[in-house]
């Protein structure tokens, strides 16, 4: 199962890219169970996750796929994200004062019945693939 779950993961990626939120909304359980970085567990459902992601894409956040490594039904999903923030006070129409916001995401993602069933997140790559077992040859 681990390339179809992969495959899933990147049609995911692919659909948020595209603004395609209708496809993501298909691909979530309805009670996908998310747990955020060293929070407690939060059930949400579908609506939850999606507002969230229509927010992603309102602030026009670009997102990149560094790593996406199937093992079994979970998924190993590292990527970088940025977006721009133009100044609000500053009228001009080709601004010099931007924030620029920069991060990175890890995550194991746990799929059944072809559904995102569950999202655990990890503040660096290497605390998602211990948490499936393995190590990482490219520190």
């Amino acid at each position: 199962m681990s390339q179809a779950a992969v495959d899933t993961i990147l049609r995911g990626y692919r659909a948020f890219v595209a603004g395609d939120l209708d496809t993501i909304e298909q691909m979530l359980d309805p009670e996908v169970e998310w747990v955020g970085a060293g929070e407690a567990v939060a059930i949400a459902d579908r609506e939850d996750v999606l507002e969230i992601l229509r927010h992603r894409l309102d602030e026009q956040y670009q997102v990149t796929v560094d790593r996406c490594i199937g093992v079994g039904a979970e998924v190993v999903v590292s990527m970088r994200f940025s977006r721009v923030e133009i100044d609000a006070t500053d009228e001009r129409l080709l601004q010099s004062r931007r924030s620029y916001h920069l991060g990175r995401y890890a995550a194991v993602v746990t799929l059944g019945d072809g559904r995102v069933k569950r999202v655990v997140e990890y503040p660096h790559l290497r605390g998602a693939l211990a948490a499936v077992g393995m190590e990482d040859d490219n520190p």
